[in-house]
C-alpha cells in the first residue's frame, strides 16, 4: 500500500512581513509551523503519521501559482496526501472564490481532509460544503483585507520612492549596501563594465560592436552574472545590441533613483504595465554614480535614433526556424525577398552561425516538398490500411464474453438441477458435495475469465477510439495533396514543430504530429537524409 502523509502548508507574504513589523509575529513561518504540529501532536490518530512540509515564504494568497502550493497539489494529484493541515485558511489563499472551489469541490473529489486550526474547520465535519456561511464569510473578509492590505503596502513603497531607496532588485552593476536596506552601491565586479559600455559609446562604437566585444572578452551577461536562466531558453547567453542599449539608456547609472516604471494594475495581475514617463519617481543622488550627467548625455547622444514605424506583426505562423549552432530564432529581413538569417553572427567572431542564411523562398520550397513527402506516406498508409481486413479484436472480445456468460448460466442450472437430485434422494450426500464443489470451482474459474475479457473489452474500446481518430486524420491529411501550393503552406505550418537549420544549407524539420510524420533531415534540393 502507498505510503499516504500529512500535508502542512504554511506561506508568508512580502505584505505580512511588511505588516509583522508594526505588529506582532503571529504568522511568521516558524509560529504557523509550532502551533500545526502542536494541533498533530494533540490528535493521537495521527501519532505514526508522516508529515510533509511546504513553505510558500514571501508570496501572495491572491495567487495560486506559488511553487510549494502546486508542489503540494501535485502531490495531492498522486495519492501521496490525505490531509491538509493550515493555521488559518488565508495562509492556503485569500482569493475566497478559488479557496470555496478547492473546499467544495476539488478535495472532496480526490478524498483530501482540510483543516483550518484557527477557523476551526474541519473538511470532516462537512463534507462537499465550506462549512457554511460562517467560513465562507471569513473567506471574503481575507480576500478584502488582502486588497486593503495591497493599498497600505503600496502606498508605503511609493513613500520610499520618493526618499529615493530602491524597492525591486539592484540593477547591472550595483549591488546591496551590507546591513543597510533599500540602499545600493557599486558592484566592485560589474561596475567597471557598465563604465567601459558608456566610454565605448561615447567614443563612437555601435551598441552591436560593443556587445561583440564584450562577448570576446567572454563578459558575463547581467542574467549570467546573477546566475539567472529563463524558462525554456538553453542556449548559451551573449550580450546583444538591445542588452547594451539598456544599460546606456538607464538614468540611474549616474546616482539618480528612477521607480514606479511599471505597476500592477490589480492584485490578481500576472504582468505589470508599463508606466508614462511623466509618472515615474526621479530623485538625483541618492547613490554612487558610476558616469556622470555629462557622460550619460554623451553615450546617448551617440546612439543612432530609430523612426518608429507604426506597424503590426500580422504574420507570426513562420517563427519556426532556429539556428543549429546557437539555437536561437532565425531573425527575418526584407528586400527583394525575405530572408532568414542568425543574429549571433553580429556577437560572435568566427562564429558558424554567419553561415546561416536562406531566403524564404528556398526554405518555403524545401520545406513544402518535405511536407508533400510526409503526406504521401500517410497515403500510403492509408491505402494499406484499407487493404487489411483482419477480424476485428473486439468482437472476438465480444464474442468469448457471450460465450463465458452463457457457460456460467448452464452452471448455475447443473448446480439447481444437482440439488434437486439431492433432494429427491437420487445423490447421496458425499456424492452431492464433490458435485457442487467441482461445479462452483468450474464456475468460479469461467467468472474470473469473463471478468478478464471485461477488462480486455475496455481496453480495446479505447484503443479503437483512438484508431479512429487517427483515420479520421489519415483521411484529412490525404485530402491536403489536393491544396495548391498556397493553401498547402497554411497548413504546413500548423503541423510544424521546429526547424533546425544549419550552414551546410541542411534542414532538420520536428513535427507537431509526431505519431504520423518523422523527424527528416532536408538539403537544399528536397532530398531527405
Amino acid at each position: 500500500m502507498r505510503q499516504q502523509y500529512i500535508a502542512v502548508y504554511l506561506r508568508l507574504s512580502q505584505e505580512d512581513m511588511e505588516l509583522s513589523r508594526l505588529k506582532d509575529e503571529s504568522n511568521s513561518i516558524q509560529n504557523q509551523r509550532l502551533l500545526i504540529m502542536e494541533y498533530i501532536r494533540n490528535h493521537p490518530e495521527w501519532k505514526e503519521a508522516r508529515i510533509l512540509e511546504f513553505v510558500d515564504d514571501g508570496f501572495t494568497g491572491t495567487n495560486f501559482e506559488r511553487p510549494q502550493m502546486q508542489k503540494m497539489l501535485e502531490a495531492v494529484r498522486a495519492g501521496k496526501i490525505f490531509c491538509i493541515i493550515v493555521k488559518d485558511l488565508s495562509r492556503f489563499g485569500r482569493s475566497y472564490l478559488e479557496v470555496g472551489d478547492y473546499l467544495e469541490h476539488i478535495f472532496p473529489v480526490l478524498g483530501v481532509r482540510f483543516i483550518s486550526i484557527n477557523d476551526h474547520f474541519d473538511s470532516r465535519d462537512y463534507p462537499g460544503t465550506t462549512g457554511g456561511i460562517d467560513v465562507a464569510f471569513r473567506n471574503l473578509v481575507y480576500q478584502r483585507y488582502s486588497q486593503d492590505l495591497s493599498k497600505k503596502v503600496k502606498s508605503a513603497m511609493h513613500m520610499k520612492m520618493k526618499k529615493g531607496a530602491y524597492v525591486t532588485h539592484c540593477p547591472y552593476g550595483y549591488m546591496k549596501v551590507p546591513g543597510v536596506k533599500h540602499r545600493m552601491m557599486p558592484d566592485p565586479i560589474t561596475a567597471p563594465i557598465v563604465r567601459e559600455i558608456f566610454l565605448s559609446a561615447i567614443a563612437g562604437m555601435k551598441t552591436i560592436q560593443i556587445a561583440a566585444s564584450l562577448n570576446e572578452k567572454g563578459i558575463p551577461t547581467p542574467m549570467a552574472y546573477k546566475g539567472v536562466s529563463r524558462k525554456g531558453i538553453h542556449n548559451q547567453a551573449m550580450w546583444s545590441h538591445q542588452a547594451v542599449l539598456r544599460i546606456i539608456k538607464d538614468y540611474k547609472y549616474t546616482g539618480a533613483m528612477v521607480t514606479f516604471k511599471m505597476e500592477n494594475e490589480t492584485i490578481h495581475a500576472k504582468v505589470q504595465k508599463r508606466n508614462d514617463p511623466a509618472q515615474w519617481t526621479i530623485v538625483e543622488g541618492c547613490h554612487e554614480g558610476i558616469v556622470s550627467h555629462e557622460e550619460y548625455e554623451a553615450a546617448n547622444a551617440g546612439i543612432r535614433k530609430v523612426r518608429k514605424v507604426n506597424s503590426e506583426r500580422k504574420d507570426q505562423k513562420d517563427r519556426v526556424y532556429y539556428c543549429a549552432y546557437c539555437g536561437r530564432r532565425l531573425r527575418k529581413t526584407y528586400g527583394i525577398d525575405e530572408y532568414y538569417s542568425c543574429s549571433s553572427a553580429l556577437y560572435l567572431k568566427n562564429s558558424r552561425c554567419a553561415e546561416v542564411r536562406w531566403s524564404r523562398t528556398e526554405l518555403e520550397q524545401v520545406v513544402l516538398a518535405s511536407y508533400k513527402a510526409q503526406l504521401s506516406i500517410i497515403e500510403q498508409k492509408c491505402e494499406k490500411r484499407k487493404k487489411q481486413q483482419n477480424i476485428s479484436p473486439l468482437l472476438l472480445c465480444r464474442q468469448k464474453m457471450k460465450n463465458y456468460s452463457a457457460q456460467i448460466q448452464a452452471l448455475s442450472a447443473q448446480s439447481l438441477h444437482l440439488y434437486e437430485q439431492y433432494k429427491e434422494a437420487r445423490l447421496d450426500a458425499e456424492t452431492f458435495l464433490d458435485q457442487k464443489r467441482e461445479l462452483a470451482n468450474r464456475k468460479k474459474a469461467t467468472e474470473t475469465r469473463l471478468k478478464e475479457e471485461q477488462r480486455l473489452e475496455e481496453k480495446l474500446l479505447e484503443e479503437q477510439t483512438m484508431e479512429e481518430k487517427r483515420d479520421r486524420d489519415l483521411k484529412e491529411s490525404k485530402k491536403m495533396l489536393q491544396l495548391s501550393d498556397n493553401e498547402l503552406k497554411e497548413e504546413m505550418y500548423r503541423s510544424i514543430k521546429q526547424v533546425t537549420v544549419y550552414a551546410s544549407k541542411e534542414l532538420e524539420i520536428h513535427w507537431e504530429l509526431d505519431d504520423f510524420f518523422q523527424p527528416f533531415n532536408v538539403n537544399e534540393e528536397g532530398k531527405v537524409g
